[in-house]
């Protein structure tokens, strides 16, 4: 990587992005984490604890907020890039320039160890790696990447952009929407946990007929699990992200731009609005109505419907003040118990 910082400024003029610069024009050749930049990168800088550390190794340039560039520009020679969001100038300036290229694969687009159905509708620059299977009257899109030992099952859709990565297996009939990451290891539209017992309570499968619908630019951890719907659909909105081992059952409904951190378990036919934040080991039980802008944190554990925005925490789920004001209150009781045993 060689590119001038006028060319970033250039190519990120529309977006908005940054407010100015300072410093003389200069190449940048990386990307680095202030602990250890040097010449030729660029670093990330929010907090003024990091600065004087950057500044100390001379990095290229400092992206970084208009208050701490005031504060430190004359200290060195380093050119700095104002934005009012230092984490998103980041992501965006990363997969811009220095993102892995999951297309430049060194094999053929369609690889010789790939099963692919004749009546599967692929767009020209499709890729598909090594021991992928992609069935019967599968649709994916332009730009797709199926990577090695994937299975998509017969009339499954994948939209324009998406990447699904190792060992994914996507079922039958489901829809993926357009720039996702199915990372590996998931598996989406497999039966959920549906059973009816009988009088001797031997349980008895009940068939799982319908899909997973996910929206556009998700992303999804590897080994998520998303059950299909019993007769309609399970559905995830536009722009979730979900961590590693997030398991979202039969006929949930998950809003758009949620966040779910690792192992949160979302049981069936539970309706999460917008926006929603999962904290890790979040539990939410079956057929609940959450609605949008929560926050769910401390391992909540949602046993009620939620209907009113805001930050909850523990088990059984509560608004987190209140809940940080018990754990104080036990504390002392604690104590106070302590001191009552002393007495007697």
């Amino acid at each position: 990587m060689k590119i001038k910082l006028s060319e970033i400024i250039a190519d990120f003029r529309e977006s908005q992005l940054f407010d100015s610069f300072s410093g003389d024009e200069i190449f940048i050749t990386g990307f680095a984490g202030v602990e250890d930049c040097g010449d030729g990168d660029v670093v990330f800088v929010e907090h003024e604890t990091l600065m004087s550390q950057a500044l100390q190794a001379s990095p290229a340039l400092i992206v970084t907020t208009a208050l701490l560039a005031e504060k430190f520009k004359e200290a060195s020679n380093t050119a700095f890039l104002i934005s009012q969001n230092v984490r998103l100038a980041q992501a965006l300036l990363r997969q811009t320039y220095v993102d892995r290229d999951l297309r430049n694969i060194g094999w053929d687009r369609l690889h010789s160890t790939a099963v692919v159905h004749e009546s599967a509708c692929l767009a020209d620059d499709v890729f598909v790696g090594p021991g992928a299977i992609v069935s019967r009257d599968v649709q994916l899109g332009a730009g797709v990447v199926v990577m090695a030992n994937v299975v998509v099952e017969d009339g499954a859709k994948v939209g324009a952009g998406t990447v699904i990565h190792p060992n994914a297996v996507i079922g039958y009939n489901c829809h993926i929407g357009e720039r996702c990451i199915i990372k590996a290891g998931c598996i989406i539209g497999m039966e959920g946990f549906g059973f009816a017992q009988d009088q001797q309570r031997k349980s008895h499968r009940i068939p799982h007929l319908g899909n997973v619908v996910i929206g556009d630019d998700v992303v999804l951890g590897a080994n998520c699990n998303v059950d299909r719907g019993v007769f309609k659909e399970t559905r995830i909105g536009n722009g979730c992200k979900l961590d590693a081992l997030c398991h979202i059952a039969h006929n949930v409904e998950l809003g758009e731009n949620c966040l779910l951190a690792a192992q949160t378990c979302i049981a069936g036919s539970t309706r999460v609005g917008d926006r929603a934040m999962c904290s890790g080991q979040t539990g939410i039980l079956d057929h609940l109505t959450i609605t949008s802008d929560v926050v769910l944190t401390q391992r909540a554990g949602v046993i009620k419907d939620i209907d009113q925005p805001g930050v909850y925490a523990g088990h059984p789920v509560q608004p987190v003040r209140q809940y940080f004001k018990n754990i104080a209150l036990l504390a002392k009781l604690s104590d106070k118990l302590g001191r009552l045993k002393e007495k007697s």
